[in-house]
């Protein structure tokens, strides 16, 4: 493909003297066949799984080179990381509702929302990334190391606001929600739904409120016709 060439400034043909040419400037990466390539990732992942997909056979659904896929992602697992972070739009704007339970229960809500139109190829990938160092590498850095930072920030504005006993475990509270979700997936074989989002939230995000201090005893002798 011309891409390939223009991509492979290496191949470009000596000047005179012997003198190595210098290379023209490629021209820059077409974002519609980037897009190709991550949708056909999905559509084989919900198809063949994980473990079956080959980067010849997304080469072949994109209808692109295989030289093309390899110089945008070195191997599987970041091209499947990148597919999942994209195609799945599972990052949510981080809410700002004034309190830790909404600002959570609005996150995870979105989140499950977005993750829908891509159910498929992230339940083939589940699997894999407790038992696939590399890929599980991957999808930290990526998706989600976005999403526990999306979630650090709701943690720390809670601190910040006092809805937080002092000391609380930010990194720890900021992983919990993707643990859980993930949990229950692999668990029950389905996608974790709303209920389980407001389970989440009213275990481990609603802040105990403190118990109103009761009235001090009125001294009866105020009263008394005695003390009068």
């Amino acid at each position: 493909m011309a891409e390939d060439a223009a991509a492979a400034p290496h191949l470009a043909k000596p000047g005179p003297g012997g003198k190595p040419a210098r290379a023209r400037r490629g021209r820059p990466r077409d974002p519609s066949v980037d897009a190709a390539i991550r949708a056909a990732t999905m559509d084989l992942l919900g198809e063949v799984g994980y473990a079956q997909l080959t980067m010849d056979q997304v080469a072949a659904r994109a209808k692109v080179s295989k030289s093309s896929l390899y110089l945008r992602w070195a191997n599987k697992v970041a091209l499947v990381a990148d597919a999942l972070q994209h195609r799945a739009r599972a990052v949510p704007e981080v809410p700002d509702t004034g309190s830790l339970p909404g600002d959570m229960r609005a996150f995870l809500g979105a989140l499950l929302r977005s993750r829908t139109a891509a159910s498929r190829a992230l339940q083939a990938v589940g699997g894999e990334i407790a038992s696939n160092p590399e890929l599980r590498l991957a999808w930290h850095r990526g998706l989600a190391g976005m999403l526990t930072g999306c979630l650090r920030t709701i943690v720390v504005r809670a601190a910040d606001r006092g809805e937080l006993p002092a000391g609380s475990d930010v990194e720890l509270l900021s992983q919990l929600p993707l643990s859980l979700l993930q949990s229950w997936r692999l668990e029950h074989q389905q996608d974790p739904d709303e209920v389980v989002v407001e389970r989440i939230v009213a275990q481990f995000y609603t802040p105990v409120r403190p118990a109103a201090l009761p009235d001090p005893p009125v001294d009866a002798r105020q009263d008394s016709p005695e003390d009068r």
